[in-house]
Protein backbone atom coordinates (compact mmCIF):
# COMPACT_ATOMS: atom_id res chain seq x y z
CA UNK A 1 0.00 0.00 0.00
CA UNK A 2 1.28 3.78 -0.99
CA UNK A 3 2.89 4.88 2.18
CA UNK A 4 1.00 8.18 1.91
CA UNK A 5 -2.38 6.53 1.60
CA UNK A 6 -1.72 3.97 4.27
CA UNK A 7 -0.57 7.32 6.65
CA UNK A 8 -4.31 9.10 5.59
CA UNK A 9 -5.83 5.73 6.17
CA UNK A 10 -5.03 5.38 9.58
CA UNK A 11 -4.95 9.27 10.78
CA UNK A 12 -8.71 9.63 8.90
CA UNK A 13 -10.31 6.59 9.08
CA UNK A 14 -12.84 4.51 7.26
CA UNK A 15 -15.95 3.28 9.54
CA UNK A 16 -15.39 0.24 7.14
CA UNK A 17 -12.17 -1.86 5.36
CA UNK A 18 -11.93 -4.26 3.23
CA UNK A 19 -9.23 -5.99 1.29
CA UNK A 20 -9.67 -7.89 -1.66
CA UNK A 21 -8.37 -8.48 -5.54
CA UNK A 22 -5.82 -6.18 -5.29
CA UNK A 23 -7.38 -3.18 -3.38
CA UNK A 24 -7.98 -1.73 0.06
CA UNK A 25 -11.78 -0.29 0.12
CA UNK A 26 -12.07 2.62 2.53
CA UNK A 27 -15.80 3.43 3.46
CA UNK A 28 -17.30 6.27 5.65
CA UNK A 29 -20.80 7.02 4.69
CA UNK A 30 -19.38 8.91 1.57
CA UNK A 31 -18.05 11.76 3.77
CA UNK A 32 -14.62 13.00 2.58
CA UNK A 33 -13.19 10.99 -0.55
CA UNK A 34 -9.97 10.99 1.56
CA UNK A 35 -11.91 7.99 3.70
CA UNK A 36 -14.26 6.90 0.75
CA UNK A 37 -11.65 5.58 -1.91
CA UNK A 38 -9.82 2.41 -2.99
CA UNK A 39 -5.86 2.25 -2.85
CA UNK A 40 -4.18 0.42 -5.22
CA UNK A 41 -2.28 -2.74 -3.65
CA UNK A 42 -1.10 -5.23 -6.29
CA UNK A 43 -1.23 -4.23 -9.83
CA UNK A 44 -1.15 -7.61 -10.95
CA UNK A 45 -4.49 -8.30 -9.11
CA UNK A 46 -6.27 -5.38 -9.35
CA UNK A 47 -10.11 -5.70 -10.65
CA UNK A 48 -11.82 -2.36 -11.58
CA UNK A 49 -15.22 -4.07 -11.07
CA UNK A 50 -14.40 -4.95 -7.71
CA UNK A 51 -14.04 -1.05 -6.84
CA UNK A 52 -17.21 -0.90 -8.26
CA UNK A 53 -19.18 -3.08 -7.19
CA UNK A 54 -17.99 -2.04 -3.65
CA UNK A 55 -19.09 1.23 -3.26
CA UNK A 56 -21.98 1.29 -5.57
CA UNK A 57 -23.51 -1.31 -3.32
CA UNK A 58 -23.18 0.99 -0.69
CA UNK A 59 -24.39 3.92 -3.16
CA UNK A 60 -21.56 5.59 -3.44
CA UNK A 61 -19.52 6.22 -6.70
CA UNK A 62 -16.08 4.07 -6.99
CA UNK A 63 -13.61 6.37 -5.86
CA UNK A 64 -9.91 5.47 -6.36
CA UNK A 65 -6.91 7.25 -5.42
CA UNK A 66 -4.50 7.99 -7.38
CA UNK A 67 -0.48 8.86 -6.75
CA UNK A 68 2.23 10.26 -8.51
CA UNK A 69 3.87 7.19 -10.26
CA UNK A 70 0.43 5.65 -10.77
CA UNK A 71 0.51 6.41 -14.63
CA UNK A 72 -0.46 3.28 -15.51
CA UNK A 73 -3.68 3.01 -13.31
CA UNK A 74 -4.82 6.94 -13.98
CA UNK A 75 -5.04 6.09 -17.71
CA UNK A 76 -7.23 2.62 -17.12
CA UNK A 77 -9.10 4.55 -15.03
CA UNK A 78 -9.64 7.18 -17.31
CA UNK A 79 -10.43 5.13 -20.39
CA UNK A 80 -13.13 3.45 -18.49
CA UNK A 81 -15.12 6.84 -17.99
CA UNK A 82 -13.30 7.61 -14.94
CA UNK A 83 -13.08 11.45 -14.13
CA UNK A 84 -10.00 13.26 -12.30
CA UNK A 85 -11.06 15.04 -9.04
CA UNK A 86 -10.03 17.35 -6.20
CA UNK A 87 -6.06 17.22 -7.19
CA UNK A 88 -3.92 17.71 -3.91
CA UNK A 89 -0.28 17.86 -1.95
CA UNK A 90 0.60 16.32 0.29
CA UNK A 91 3.20 19.15 2.53
CA UNK A 92 5.63 18.17 5.47
CA UNK A 93 8.09 19.54 7.76
CA UNK A 94 10.19 18.97 11.25
CA UNK A 95 9.26 20.28 14.12
CA UNK A 96 12.04 21.60 15.19
CA UNK A 97 11.29 25.35 16.11
CA UNK A 98 8.16 25.21 16.99
CA UNK A 99 6.79 28.19 18.54
CA UNK A 100 3.89 26.72 20.70
CA UNK A 101 0.21 27.85 21.20
CA UNK A 102 0.46 31.25 22.11
CA UNK A 103 -2.22 32.95 24.73
CA UNK A 104 -4.88 33.16 22.10
CA UNK A 105 -4.98 29.66 21.25
CA UNK A 106 -6.26 26.45 23.20
CA UNK A 107 -5.56 22.58 22.06
CA UNK A 108 -8.46 20.79 23.71
CA UNK A 109 -8.84 16.61 24.14
CA UNK A 110 -12.26 17.40 22.36
CA UNK A 111 -13.90 19.62 20.06
CA UNK A 112 -16.30 22.09 21.84
CA UNK A 113 -19.09 24.47 20.55
CA UNK A 114 -16.50 27.31 19.42
CA UNK A 115 -14.96 24.46 17.55
CA UNK A 116 -18.06 22.95 15.80
CA UNK A 117 -19.56 26.08 15.30
CA UNK A 118 -17.22 27.16 12.38
CA UNK A 119 -18.70 24.33 10.11
CA UNK A 120 -21.01 26.96 9.37
CA UNK A 121 -18.92 29.58 7.74
CA UNK A 122 -17.95 26.43 5.04
CA UNK A 123 -22.08 26.08 4.83
CA UNK A 124 -21.40 22.39 5.40
CA UNK A 125 -24.16 19.97 5.54
CA UNK A 126 -25.21 18.45 9.07
CA UNK A 127 -24.96 14.92 7.67
CA UNK A 128 -21.59 15.97 6.49
CA UNK A 129 -20.28 17.45 9.86
CA UNK A 130 -21.94 14.51 11.71
CA UNK A 131 -19.82 12.24 9.18
CA UNK A 132 -16.53 14.05 9.68
CA UNK A 133 -17.19 13.60 13.57
CA UNK A 134 -17.33 10.27 13.56
CA UNK A 135 -14.39 9.83 11.18
CA UNK A 136 -12.47 12.09 13.86
CA UNK A 137 -13.81 10.05 16.76
CA UNK A 138 -12.41 6.36 15.59
CA UNK A 139 -8.63 8.57 15.67
CA UNK A 140 -7.03 6.53 18.85
CA UNK A 141 -4.86 9.82 19.73
CA UNK A 142 -6.34 13.31 18.28
CA UNK A 143 -6.42 17.03 19.31
CA UNK A 144 -8.27 20.05 18.75
CA UNK A 145 -7.01 23.46 18.44
CA UNK A 146 -9.50 26.77 18.39
CA UNK A 147 -8.75 30.16 18.58
CA UNK A 148 -9.67 31.55 22.24
CA UNK A 149 -12.99 33.61 20.63
CA UNK A 150 -13.61 30.95 17.82
CA UNK A 151 -12.08 32.87 14.83
CA UNK A 152 -9.88 29.65 13.64
CA UNK A 153 -9.44 25.53 14.55
CA UNK A 154 -7.53 22.74 13.38
CA UNK A 155 -7.33 19.26 14.80
CA UNK A 156 -4.59 16.90 14.53
CA UNK A 157 -4.03 12.98 14.79
CA UNK A 158 -0.65 11.22 16.41
CA UNK A 159 0.97 8.01 15.61
CA UNK A 160 4.32 6.75 14.54
CA UNK A 161 6.30 10.03 15.44
CA UNK A 162 4.07 12.08 13.24
CA UNK A 163 1.11 14.77 13.38
CA UNK A 164 -1.26 15.08 11.10
CA UNK A 165 -3.08 18.54 10.16
CA UNK A 166 -6.65 18.35 9.50
CA UNK A 167 -9.79 20.02 9.38
CA UNK A 168 -8.14 23.76 9.69
CA UNK A 169 -10.53 27.15 8.83
CA UNK A 170 -10.53 30.27 9.65
CA UNK A 171 -13.68 32.08 9.71
CA UNK A 172 -13.76 34.30 6.60
CA UNK A 173 -14.25 37.96 8.41
CA UNK A 174 -10.77 36.65 9.86
CA UNK A 175 -8.39 35.41 7.59
CA UNK A 176 -5.42 37.03 6.56
CA UNK A 177 -4.69 37.98 10.63
CA UNK A 178 -2.46 34.98 11.09
CA UNK A 179 -4.74 32.97 12.96
CA UNK A 180 -4.09 29.77 11.40
CA UNK A 181 -0.47 29.78 11.43
CA UNK A 182 -1.03 29.86 15.48
CA UNK A 183 -3.65 27.00 15.19
CA UNK A 184 -0.72 25.16 13.22
CA UNK A 185 1.96 26.28 15.74
CA UNK A 186 -0.76 24.81 18.66
CA UNK A 187 -1.12 21.61 17.25
CA UNK A 188 2.70 21.29 16.32
CA UNK A 189 3.59 21.91 19.71
CA UNK A 190 1.01 19.21 20.90
CA UNK A 191 2.62 16.60 18.77
CA UNK A 192 6.07 17.74 19.61
CA UNK A 193 5.26 17.24 23.41
CA UNK A 194 4.19 14.23 22.76
CA UNK A 195 7.30 12.62 21.29
CA UNK A 196 6.21 13.53 17.56
CA UNK A 197 9.50 14.37 15.35
CA UNK A 198 7.59 14.97 11.98
CA UNK A 199 4.22 16.93 10.56
CA UNK A 200 2.13 16.81 7.35
CA UNK A 201 -0.91 17.95 6.08
CA UNK A 202 -3.39 17.73 2.96
CA UNK A 203 -3.90 20.42 0.84
CA UNK A 204 -6.06 21.47 -2.59
CA UNK A 205 -3.65 22.04 -5.29
CA UNK A 206 -5.41 25.13 -6.21
CA UNK A 207 -6.00 26.51 -2.68
CA UNK A 208 -3.34 29.24 -3.67
CA UNK A 209 -3.75 31.15 -0.48
CA UNK A 210 -3.24 27.90 1.89
CA UNK A 211 -0.20 26.80 0.13
CA UNK A 212 1.03 30.02 0.56
CA UNK A 213 0.39 30.18 4.57
CA UNK A 214 1.57 26.32 4.51
CA UNK A 215 4.62 27.42 3.04
CA UNK A 216 5.68 30.16 5.33
CA UNK A 217 4.62 27.47 8.51
CA UNK A 218 7.71 25.63 6.54
CA UNK A 219 6.18 22.88 5.08
CA UNK A 220 7.18 21.80 1.68
CA UNK A 221 5.28 18.86 -1.09
CA UNK A 222 6.10 15.71 -0.44
CA UNK A 223 3.61 13.93 -2.21
CA UNK A 224 1.08 14.61 -4.75
CA UNK A 225 -1.97 12.36 -5.45
CA UNK A 226 -5.97 13.12 -7.16
CA UNK A 227 -8.89 10.88 -7.60
CA UNK A 228 -10.51 9.15 -9.96
CA UNK A 229 -14.54 8.43 -9.65
CA UNK A 230 -16.91 6.73 -11.54
CA UNK A 231 -20.68 7.23 -12.02
CA UNK A 232 -22.56 5.77 -9.15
Amino acid sequence: MHAWARRISRDWPPEEVRVTRGWHLGFAGGVTFRANSAVLLDPERADPEAVEHFYRERGAPPAVQVWDGMDDLDRDLSARGYRSVHPALVMVRDLDGVKGPGDRFEVLPRPDGRWRALWSAEGTAARVVEGQHRIMDRVPEMAYAVETAGAARGCASLADGWVGLYAMLTAPEARGRGLAAGIVDALLAWGRDRGAERAYLCVMDGNTAALRAYGRAGFTRADRYHFRVGEP
